[in-house]
């Protein structure tokens, strides 16, 4: 069994880390982990710890404990992971976790495998509306019932930080800003949902990203790249993983659009 068929086999197990996240969710504690000002990647709860733990003490049972490991917390079982692993497995117990840390439900799991080179699975799953969402060298996948989402944002470009207008080629930015396309920040948008689902249902005109984090920064590239959508970016090297603070990062940018 080679390690995407192994990750396809705990399907399963990801499915029940997001139940798990989704059940602790009334009433759960958080702190901020870091201070960099960023209130969306700051916080952290007692869920992200013991769902990413979950995961994790199945993995290390199957060859994927040979992979290095990129995952968004620190928990007991992350050195046990092999730093110097071909492969690069990527965890996010609960992405979107300020989200989930108010009570609202559009938070996921997302699990990714890549070899340096190209990333070769991705999964994620919203557990409070049962929809999953696959990538599998190349080959995208959805299942369960799309929840409801705002549909007044189709002519808008969501990002989280950075600016898009310096490195976006300026050719690009004005088509888009002659279209009615315009680029605004995820946290002033006031928002309860994230730009994952967003994306992946076509509700909005498309995602920024600059400095993707390793283990969910890549996820909208993985799913325009499937669907065949426009992407315009910076050279994107999976080798090379820098670190900011306490967070490790591809450096560059990416510009997906449905429009």
């Amino acid at each position: 069994m080679n390690l995407v068929e192994t990750l396809q086999s705990l399907e399963p197990v990801f499915i029940q880390a997001g139940q798990l996240a989704y059940k602790m969710q009334k009433g759960v504690d958080y702190h901020n982990k870091r201070e960099t000002g960023d209130p969306m990647g700051d916080i952290v709860t007692e869920a992200d710890f013991t769902v990413q733990e979950f995961l994790l003490r199945e993995m290390i049972k199957t060859d994927l404990v040979n992979c290095r490991l990129l995952a968004e917390e620190d928990t007991i079982s992350t050195g046990k992971f092999n730093e110097q692993g071909k492969y690069h497995l990527g965890i996010d117990p609960i992405d979107d976790t300020k989200i989930y840390a108010s009570g609202q439900e559009h938070f996921s799991v997302i699990v990714s495998l890549h070899d340096g080179e190209k990333f070769l699975y991705m999964f994620f799953y919203f557990p409070a509306w049962d929809w999953t969402h696959k990538i599998v060298n190349g080959h995208y996948s959805e299942f369960g019932k799309r929840p409801e989402l705002p549909d007044n944002l189709k002519n808008t470009v969501l990002y989280w930080s950075g600016d898009p207008e310096q490195h976006v080629p300026k050719e690009v930015f004005d088509n888009l800003k002659k279209k009615g396309i315009k680029f605004s920040k995820i946290r002033e948008l006031n928002l309860d949902v994230g730009s994952i689902g967003m994306f992946a249902s076509g509700m909005v005109a498309g995602v920024y990203q600059e400095d993707m984090n390793t283990y969910d920064g890549l996820v909208e590239f993985n799913i325009a790249s499937a669907k065949g959508l426009k992407i315009y970016s910076s050279s994107i090297d999976l080798k090379n993983i820098r670190e900011k603070g306490s967070v490790l990062y591809y450096p560059g940018y990416y510009l997906a659009l449905w429009k």
